[in-house]
């Protein structure tokens, strides 16, 4: 087959076919991002704890991290291209008698984060068991929430490539969003875990804000019973607000609940609640 030379294909066109193909990979997904980290000590803050105990125990934990992209924000209103975020944990345990072991570990890193890494890291494994006529019981509360918010951003304080930044010269929208995953259980005898996770700064704007939270309720072997014994419930939500552009106009609302009860003999529970938000160049 002989190949006819096609010399009118200019390098005029050449350029047109490449930005088309540039803007065909790299399209922008509005949502959450991220605060980039401030100028303040970022501080990193490790515990565990172990513990084996017949009788009364009672803690709590709270941690709170609120983090604008900048200091700049003037009376509550974040200024063009501003983000906050604010994530909360929480976590009560108690009990007026029985048996308790418990393993917990709390990892808080304040820094930037990559993908996969997290500001507030939770795994609480607690076994229980007591004689339910006398009146004892293990109560405990366990929640995580997580706050995004942003005004709008002009596309080339986003993207990383400038040229491209130039050619599709827009807006991402502001947006308001909240996470939350929680959990309360009373238990007379059985074995409880969870695990609740968070990022809410990240290290770049297309680094996802993400919350993760895990439960499972288990009999406690030991005990030689094959159920666990008590109540659980569970909430999950999220809730979602984006702009259109540089304008205050909502372009999009999401919602979504869950929440369960249980009561009774618990051969097995487990429930689990990831949600991720992110702009990313696709």
């Amino acid at each position: 087959m002989k190949i006819i030379p096609v010399p009118f294909m200019n390098k005029k066109i050449t350029v047109v076919i490449v930005i088309s193909v540039i803007l065909m990979l790299i399209t922008i997904a509005a949502a959450d991002r991220l605060p980039n980290g401030t100028n303040t000590t970022n501080r990193q803050m490790p515990s565990e704890s172990y513990l084996e105990v017949i009788g009364q125990m009672s803690s709590h934990q709270v941690y709170q991290l609120d983090t604008y992209s900048n200091g700049s924000h003037d009376e509550g209103f974040l200024d063009q291209g501003e983000t906050f975020s604010s994530v909360i944990y929480k976590n009560d345990m108690r009990t007026n008698g029985g048996y308790l072991s418990q393993s917990k570990g709390l990892k808080i890193d304040e820094g930037p984060q990559q993908k996969g890494g997290f500001n507030v890291d939770s795994k609480i494994v607690s076994t229980y068991l007591t004689d339910p006529e006398l009146g004892s019981k293990m109560s405990s509360s366990d929640s995580l929430e997580l706050y995004t918010s942003g005004n709008a951003s002009s596309s080339e304080l986003v993207v990383r490539n400038p040229v491209v930044a130039d050619i599709i010269d827009d807006y991402i929208g502001g947006f308001n969003s909240y996470y939350k995953g929680a959990s309360a259980v009373d238990m007379t005898s059985g074995q409880i875990a969870t695990m609740a996770r968070t990022r809410s700064v990240g290290s770049d704007d297309t680094v996802p804000a993400e919350l993760r939270y895990l439960i499972g309720i288990h009999p406690d072997l030991s005990s030689g019973m094959p159920y666990a014994a008590g109540t659980a419930s569970t909430e999950f939500a999220m809730t979602n607000e984006e702009g259109a552009g540089n304008t205050t106009e909502l372009a999009s609302t999401k919602s979504m609940a869950d929440s369960t009860t249980i009561d009774g003999q618990i051969f097995r529970f487990s429930k689990s609640f990831v949600v991720t938000s992110g702009i990313e160049p696709n």
